[in-house]
């Protein structure tokens, strides 16, 4: 699956380098999380990675198709 460079930056993380990460994009936004809120931040990031992860593996060869538009 093709991703962009910036999501595969992300998914390459690992917990220790997204907790030096998540300040510097923060920063890199605009935005300043307060520090009592940053380590619960970064678990939230963390879980997003792994369900990021999850979805990309599932989409696999499916990824690159055009989508269906939904019809009820």
């Amino acid at each position: 699956m093709a991703l962009d460079a910036e999501t595969t930056a992300f998914l390459a993380l690992d917990d220790f380098e997204m907790a030096a990460w998540a300040p510097r994009r923060a920063a890199e936004q605009g935005v300043e999380p307060p520090a009592p809120a940053l380590p619960g931040v970064i678990d939230n990031l963390v879980l997003l990675r792994s369900q990021t992860a999850l979805f990309v593996a599932a989409l696999g060869e499916a990824a690159g198709e055009t989508p269906e538009t939904f019809q009820p």
